[in-house]
């Protein structure tokens, strides 16, 4: 019996594919003693910088630069370093030890780790060579966070792998083997040494989402593991690290008291939820040549502070509502149509506000007010002269005015509703080929984005179907058109911004030089100086009543022509030899002059989806439908403006890039057309 029970036992150790393996190398070697001698941030020319802390730090210490702080207090928990806005690096004095903790005489190569970090791609900073027990080595990461820990290892250097080969770290375009260490023929003995911990700032939804560097379809943290905020259990309460501002204008920075991470759920859909860190640091705006901002923002910080991410449930969020806040949120980071989101998420509840009252259901969201979309924040140029993308909002992928905005929410204000939806999808295949702007001729253009491009184009129909619909060119010059397919197969559909102008008329008025002004008289009449192209839609508004006429460059206006209400908005197209505007007061003028003013509408679109937030609203629908009421809804839904809430996202393979998704119906009302009202079931604005 005994026999059996043997055979039965080693059998079954067999079948469960447990066997020994026997370690091969130095059996002597024990671990490594890691020390961090140094630490610097890695300047954009490969240059090494001082690593700077963070704010509280400065204050603790009654300083203003980091080189003013004491050298041993840097990177200690009292004194954490910024996370840094790309590589650091560490020079490390490593010893190798026996198992007893003492000193041996080990010659080989280790390999080193980053702990939370990546390391960088230049192979040669990844290990060093230890000779007769001792080695000084230098290790360049990016992604640090947090409590950091560098690894001094006895085994073989991780590779990174691209098109079935080893992805060398090119400089110049050279691969060189030479970046990799030679094995050792005795083997190795896969023993480990870590530092002490070196802290770095602890992560905040701001920290993982701000990008590095100018670039914004993707996050630095892709493939982190990352954990914001903390509980009362769990420790002390995460608190942001903000720099002093001037808050009474006087010039001087004023002391603001730490503010805890707040993280407020400000929507769910059926997949997952969004969520707004509502005490994150306002972000200074970065005006440098390499940025290459198209008009800054008058308050010298960005619109938003890269503090809301969308979290990936995989399913509704069952228990957590629009107005809840948490304590901690946790996941890995990715890529979604280059918009960040976290998955495989937990989170704990701070507090549940279907519990309290109805009336204090808003209580925190009403602390962070939607951020008004404007022209200024998609990029365009605050100029009269037009340019290719101005069509498209946020177009170039160095916006960062938008990407700061990135699932936050946004208030999209008298967007107007498509007129026409074209199907340019005409090989039936369910898509339809991107564009992107180019040069053709030294002209910017909307063209294929491959480069070079191809000989002969098998998409070419199609693309500039797509171009001149999404654009308003060609045959949709001055109607608003939405690609069809795109809006069949994922319920987007592009909405036109307000264009320039007087914001009294509707209009955005962030780019004052996108409109003329002209100052009006009573008694002789007035031109623009600069005309426009047939063809060309702009919008006229005056201050007071106006006699108005368009003609050629001896246009004038009489007291016989049209007479323009006082503050009332007209929208032209202007035509062959009609490419001025003459202005006649029709009254005494006062002081202040009166003025008007005259805006190039500039067509600028992005996307909305409103399938989940008002299934009811048929916005792909007919004016001369059979049904009377049906026709009757469509007219009132092409004669009226709308103000829109929702999530921004960004669509990197759409165009327009930045789609807008509203939550529900409340997010939505309607200023209808003269003589209309607005579409069900739609609410007027108030």
């Amino acid at each position: 019996m005994k026999k059996q029970w043997l055979v039965l036992a080693a059998t079954a150790a067999s079948l469960s594919g447990c066997y020994e393996v026997t370690s091969t190398g130095t059996q002597a070697l024990g671990s490594f003693s890691v020390v961090v001698q140094s630490i610097s941030a890695v300047g954009s020319g490969g240059g090494l910088q001082p690593l700077e802390v963070v704010p509280s730090c400065l204050k603790a210490h009654n300083v203003i630069r980091t080189e003013d702080v004491p050298a041993r207090v840097r990177g200690t928990q009292d004194c954490r370093f910024v996370i840094p806005n790309g590589q650091v690096e560490l020079l490390l004095d490593i010893i190798a030890l026996d198992k007893t903790g003492k000193p041996l005489d080990f010659t080989g190569p280790v390999t080193f780790k980053v702990v939370p970090g990546d390391l960088a791609e230049d192979y040669s900073y990844a290990w060093t060579t230890i000779n007769r027990g001792r080695g000084i080595g230098k290790v360049r990461a990016q992604n640090v966070y947090g409590e950091v820990r560098v690894w001094a290892m006895d085994e073989p250097m991780e590779l990174r792998y691209t098109d079935g080969g080893i992805r060398f770290y090119t400089d110049g375009g050279l691969e060189d083997p030479k970046q990799f260490p030679r094995e050792p023929d005795a083997g190795r003995s896969f023993t480990a040494g870590s530092s002490e911990t070196v802290y770095f700032q602890e992560p905040t939804l701001q920290a993982i989402q701000s990008p590095q560097g100018y670039d914004n379809r993707s996050s630095p943290f892709v493939g982190q593991f990352v954990t914001i905020g903390r509980a009362p259990e769990s420790g002390s309460v995460q608190y942001q690290n903000c720099p002093d501002r001037d808050l009474d204008g006087d010039g001087l920075p004023d002391p603001e008291a730490p503010k805890p991470v707040t993280l407020l759920v400000t929507g769910t859909d059926p997949s997952g939820f969004f969520v707004t860190d509502i005490t994150s640091c306002p972000v200074k705006e970065d005006v440098s040549s390499a940025a290459q901002v198209r008009v800054p923002e008058p308050s010298g910080s960005l619109p938003g502070s890269f503090n809301s991410i969308f979290v990936y449930n995989y399913s509704f969020p069952e228990g957590l509502d629009p107005g809840d806040l948490l304590w901690t949120l946790s996941g890995s980071l990715q890529e979604f149509t280059s918009t960040t989101q976290l998955t495989f998420p937990s989170w704990t509840v701070r507090e549940r506000v279907r519990e309290l009252p109805p009336e204090q259901w808003t209580k925190y969201l009403a602390l962070v007010p939607p951020v008004e979309l404007s022209l200024r924040h998609c990029g365009l140029d605050n100029t009269l002269a037009p340019f290719v993308t101005d069509s498209t909002c946020g177009q170039n992928r160095r916006n960062m005015k938008l990407e700061s905005l990135e699932s936050g929410l946004v208030k999209l204000r008298r967007v107007r509703f498509p007129q026409v939806f074209k199907n340019c999808d005409f090989n039936g295949d369910g898509q339809v080929p991107m564009f992107c702007e180019t040069t053709v001729d030294s002209v910017w253009t909307w063209a294929g984005c491959a480069f070079p491009a191809p000989a002969v184009d098998p998409d070419a129909e199609e693309r500039q179907c797509s171009i001149d619909c999404t654009t308003s060119g060609g045959a949709y010059q001055n109607l608003r058109c939405s690609e069809k397919s795109q809006f069949s197969s994922f319920g987007q559909f592009v909405v036109e911004l307000a264009g320039p102008g007087p914001r009294e008329a509707g209009l955005d008025d962030t780019l004052a030089n996108r409109q003329q002004n002209v100052t009006l008289s009573d008694t002789s009449s007035k031109r623009l100086s600069s005309g426009y192209e047939p063809g060309v839609g702009v919008s006229l508004w005056c201050d007071v009543d106006t006699h108005v006429k368009l003609g050629d460059g001896t246009v004038t206006a009489t007291k016989a022509d049209q007479l323009l209400p006082a503050r009332t908005r007209m929208d032209v197209v202007m035509e062959n030899g009609k490419s001025l505007v003459a202005f006649l007061a029709a009254q005494p003028v006062s002081t202040p002059e009166p003025r008007c003013s005259v805006a190039r509408n500039t067509h600028t679109r992005v996307l909305l989806m409103t399938k989940d937030a008002v299934p009811d609203l048929n916005v792909d629908c007919d004016e001369a439908a059979v049904d009377p009421e049906a026709a009757r809804q469509c007219r009132y839904l092409h004669g009226a403006s709308f103000d829109v809430v929702g999530h921004l996202r960004q669509v990197q393979a759409a165009r327009p890039r930045w789609m807008v998704l509203p939550r529900d119906q409340d997010d939505f009302c309607c200023y209808p057309g003269p003589g209309l009202e607005c579409p069900k079931p739609i609410k007027p604005c108030q």
